[in-house]
């Protein structure tokens, strides 16, 4: 026995539907893509403002470092400046524990290590710019430019006292006691008035080299005052934006 089904007519859409249907798909697709370009407009301004704190707390790692630094400095001039008065007296004059540990600590240098990662970051996608604020990017620049040249004046030390340590210094001590008063952690001589006469054009060779470290360090710590300035600065305008 068949069984017959009946036929259902298909319903013919008129062209009304087919425009509802296009302005629904249409509006859905639209708002999609508005609700996607919203979603990274939030991310990326999420991860802009993460960027720019942490910009702020890497210049003020870089404050503490350079206050270090500064004061590092200071403890260095003081030694050039009394190795520089030492060598002036008398060599039977000179107190030898004290002229080897001035002479063994001299040539200590120090880099500064500025924590420039989230700086690089935030430079490369622009966010000193689109912040607004012509300060913070004049500040950004100026703290670069002083910074290369800390840098470079570290350099430059390096290579005035290369002279001192590879050629010189046989001219200014005793080799026995400069490889006992030398070591690390550093062993004080016996007091001892009188050390073996300097000649008098080392004495002199001695001194310029003095002077010369001295400028250097002097010109460091005007570099780091202006680099403190400008990283302060960028820290007020940040913390101020994000206000």
């Amino acid at each position: 026995m068949e069984v017959h089904h009946p036929h259902h007519p298909t319903h013919k859409k008129n062209w009304s539907e087919y425009i509802i249907e296009f302005v629904m798909l249409f509006a859905a697709v639209t708002l999609g893509f508005f609700a996607e370009n919203i979603r990274e407009g939030i991310a990326e301004k999420h991860k802009k403002q993460e960027t720019l704190e942490a910009v702020a707390v890497d210049f003020e790692k870089d404050l503490k470092g350079l206050a270090f630094h500064k004061s590092f400095n200071l403890e260095r001039i003081k030694i050039c400046d009394s190795l520089f008065d030492l060598v002036n007296l008398p060599a039977d004059k000179i107190e030898q524990s004290l002229y080897y540990r001035l002479i063994g600590v001299m040539p200590n240098t120090l880099p500064f290590s500025s924590n420039s990662k989230s700086r690089h970051e935030a430079e490369t996608k622009g966010y000193f710019s689109s912040v607004g604020d012509e300060e913070l990017a004049t500040s950004i620049i100026e703290y670069e430019f002083w910074l290369n040249d800390l840098n470079e004046l570290f350099h430059t030390d390096v290579t005035t006292l290369s002279s001192f340590i590879d050629n010189k210094e046989i001219n200014y001590v005793n080799p026995i006691l400069y490889k006992i008063s030398a070591r690390r952690p550093m062993v004080e001589l016996p007091y001892k008035m009188g050390i073996a006469k300097i000649a008098d054009k080392d004495v002199k060779d001695l001194q310029v080299l003095l002077a010369n470290k001295l400028t250097l360090l002097d010109i460091s710590n005007q570099n780091i005052d202006s680099l403190e300035f400008y990283a302060k600065n960028v820290i007020k305008i940040l913390h101020r934006e994000q206000d």
